[in-house]
């Protein structure tokens, strides 16, 4: 994050007074009490200022304005305090993902960011508006086997289960209820800084491990029919050779990581499920748990997607 040092004998600017020390100078010219220049004297508040405010003139916020609307942006806070108290947390990188994704569900561009994908300074000043609902801290990892989950949690689960799966009298036939999950190969838990609600005491993120791994996403509906497999690689690029050789119609992606990110979540969904739910009759019942790059798209996902349900088994730390 950026730090801007003031310079000895600079400017003073809004940073050297406050905005009640500002009101009062400005009533007090105002009611003519003092001149302009005498409340410039005796409040070191700069003359274009105390000016403009007297003349109503700039009243706007210093800089470029944001992105989003006041309103979106507390949306994207509120949806990220959502998902961390699952324990799923969003670090830089992720909440970048979901700038993206949002805005070209949108149909929307922004040129001031590459490719539709803000900069971490756009996080940064992110953080800064909301510091008092968000904060980045180091969470350590743990496994879901050691996350908490109460009987009644889980009875709950499966009661609005078994209420989705009814449909109101017209139950979902077997061929249209999907279950999907994913694996690695490898595992060797780590420490990183993820964004947490301010306050929050132990900062914890339910993850399976950290190390990058090469991942499998398998599914299957509950009348045995199964999705090809997608595979996801730890590479920049895929070469051909890594995709020759593997079961028929099975898809290939490739992160940083080798774990499943959003980007390889909406490439499955779009691509697997989403043509195989098209053949079917009715509605689409999909099960799945809450790995973080579900439960990040999933939201965005499921407005374009509207008569696909999706239920999750909450699982928290």
């Amino acid at each position: 994050m950026r730090v801007y040092k003031r310079q000895a004998g600079s400017r003073a600017y809004k940073s050297s007074y406050t905005q009640a020390v500002l009101q009062k100078a400005v009533k007090e010219v105002q009611e003519g009490k003092i001149s302009l220049r005498k409340a410039h004297q005796n409040y070191k508040i700069p003359l274009g200022t105390l000016s403009h405010r007297i003349n109503r003139k700039h009243e706007h916020k210093v800089g470029h304005p944001t992105v989003f609307t006041a309103a979106e942006e507390k949306a994207i806070v509120d949806h990220i305090n959502v998902v961390a108290a699952w324990g799923f947390l969003f670090d830089f990188f992720d909440l970048r993902v979901l700038v993206k994704t949002y805005l070209e569900k949108q149909g929307r561009s922004v040129k001031q960011f590459v490719n539709n994908v803000p900069s971490s300074d756009f996080v940064c000043s992110f953080l800064l508006r909301h510091k008092q609902e968000l904060s980045l801290r180091k969470c350590q990892n743990i496994k879901r086997s050691r996350a908490s989950v109460s009987a009644n949690e889980v009875k709950e689960y499966f009661s609005n289960l078994k209420e989705t799966l009814e449909n109101g009298g017209q139950p979902i036939p077997a061929e249209n209820i999907f279950n999907y999950d994913e694996t690695n190969l490898t595992d060797d838990p780590g420490t990183k800084k993820c964004i947490f609600k301010r306050g929050v005491k132990y900062p914890e993120r339910v993850k399976d491990s950290t190390k990058s791994a090469t991942s499998i996403m398998f599914c299957g509906s509950a009348s045995g029919q199964m999705l090809p497999a997608y595979i996801v690689y730890k590479a920049e690029n895929i070469w051909s050779t890594w995709t020759e050789g593997g079961p028929k119609e099975t898809r290939y992606n490739r992160s940083r990581s080798g774990w499943f990110d959003s980007y390889c979540f909406n490439d499955w969904f779009e691509t697997l499920f989403v043509p195989c739910a098209k053949k079917l009759q009715g509605k689409e019942v999909l099960i799945g748990d809450n790995l973080s790059s579900h439960s990040q798209t999933i939201p965005i996902l499921l407005p374009v997607y509207i008569s696909i349900q999706i239920c999750h088994l909450r699982m928290r730390s």
